[in-house]
């Protein structure tokens, strides 16, 4: 591998790292609300990113911007109204059957995509997708990369300080710790609940957004969502700053795999990095201790 090929290949790892740590949030925001691993997260981007072509005419900034701000907060209206309506109704029971429930929720939302829009790949071209900027070392960076990095990090810090310093990420993190002395003492725990899955769905179509500036949009961009979720469990599955660390250590092993081997070996290689932290730290890099009371 040419120096030119590794910078270059960093480059493309960063982009691709900050947008698994978009998904890795959404995995990682609802799991530190509520204990359930949600398999419903791929879809938010399926949904999101279709949604979005849907809505935007295609050009101008202007109109690019008004259709990303309406499909986040339909999206999140969605995610919110879908814990109230059906995810609520399991509060209490095993969190394998939720798990299993946004796994069958999550079969059946990429069924009703397909009926809605077919299974056609379908196309993002976004001002600024041609325009390159030169790097040291020989590698350019587009200016819509630029935009996804400056995005992702932007959001991130965002929840960061949404979900572990402000009054309502103390209130969900309550809720998460003991559900129902929250209950007894007051706190809306379905109101908490539904704010998680709703920031869960928005963050979901920033991802599949910039997925989609990336790659063509078709079902297989649920499978890309899902390879993110190791993202999570590298940085820790209750661990907002984990998110970041993770999906950057997922894309750099990844995208250095597929250039020396293969796709596969790629893949292969992002699980064999989830199985090593499993082992020496089975929390996550920065996941909370795991504490046994007796």
């Amino acid at each position: 591998m040419s120096m030119g090929m590794a910078y270059q290949t960093l480059v493309g790892a960063l982009v691709v790292g900050v947008i698994y740590s978009l998904v890795a949030l959404g995995y990682v925001v609802v799991y530190r609300a509520s204990r359930v691993f949600n398999f419903l997260q791929a879809q938010f981007l399926y949904f999101g990113a279709l949604l979005f072509i849907t809505l935007w005419g295609g050009e101008g900034v202007t109109s690019f911007a008004l259709a990303l701000v309406a499909t986040v907060l339909m999206m999140a209206a969605a995610g919110a109204v879908l814990y109230a309506v059906v995810i609520h109704r399991t509060t209490g029971q095993p969190h394998w059957i939720q798990m299993l429930l946004t796994m069958f929720l999550g079969i059946a939302g990429l069924n009703i995509a397909q009926l809605i829009w077919g299974s056609d790949p379908r196309f993002l071209d976004v001002p600024g997708d041609r325009v390159n900027w030169g790097l040291p070392g020989g590698a350019v960076i587009s200016r819509v990369d630029v935009a996804i990095l400056v995005t992702g990090i932007v959001l991130w810090m965002i929840l960061y300080w949404l979900i572990t310093v402000s009054p309502m990420g103390v209130r969900l993190r309550a809720t998460a710790e003991n559900s129902t002395l929250s209950a007894y003492s007051g706190m809306p725990l379905t109101v908490w609940f539904g704010v998680a899955w709703a920031i869960a769905a928005a963050v979901g179509v920033i991802a599949g957004v910039s997925f989609a500036v990336r790659l063509p949009v078709d079902p297989t961009i649920t499978e890309i969502g899902l390879l993110a979720f190791p993202a999570a469990m590298i940085g820790g599955m209750d661990s907002i700053k984990g998110c970041l660390a993770g999906g950057l250590i997922l894309a750099l092993v990844q995208q250095y795999a597929a250039v020396v081997w293969d796709t596969q070996t790629s893949i292969a290689a992002g699980f064999a990095v989830v199985l090593v932290v499993l082992i020496v730290r089975p929390r996550g890099l920065f996941g909370s201790p795991i504490v046994d009371r007796v």
